[in-house]
C-alpha cells in the first residue's frame, strides 16, 4: 500500500469507528441510525476495496475513477455515481 493509500485507509478506520460509536449512541435519532447505517457500509466497503487494491475502479465498467473525485469523495462507488456528483459541480450562468 502507497503512503496516499495509508493515510487514506487511516483516515476511513477513524471515520468508521466515529461512525461506530454514533450507532452505539442511545441518544441518537432513530431517524438518522439508518443513514449512518449506509455510510458505515460505504466506508467499509471501500476499506475493503483498499484491501484488496480495489480501489479506485468503477464497480460497474473496471474503469479507474478520477483521482480527484476520489480524494473529495473516497466512497464513491462507479462512474455512474460520478456524472450524478458532477451536476452538482457545474457553473452556474452568472459569475
Amino acid at each position: 500500500m502507497d503512503a496516499k493509500a495509508e493515510t487514506l485507509y487511516s483516515e476511513l478506520r477513524k471515520t468508521r469507528m466515529e461512525l461506530i460509536e454514533r450507532l452505539n449512541d442511545d441518544d441518537a435519532s432513530p431517524l438518522i441510525k439508518p443513514i449512518i447505517q449506509e455510510e458505515l457500509s460505504d466506508v467499509e466497503d471501500t476499506l475493503n476495496k483498499i484491501e484488496l487494491g480495489l480501489f479506485g475502479r468503477c464497480e460497474i465498467s473496471g474503469e479507474l475513477i478520477p483521482e480527484e473525485l476520489l480524494t473529495m469523495v473516497p466512497t464513491i462507488k462507479s462512474l455512474d455515481d460520478y456524472q450524478k456528483i458532477d451536476g452538482y459541480f457545474r457553473k452556474g450562468i452568472f459569475h
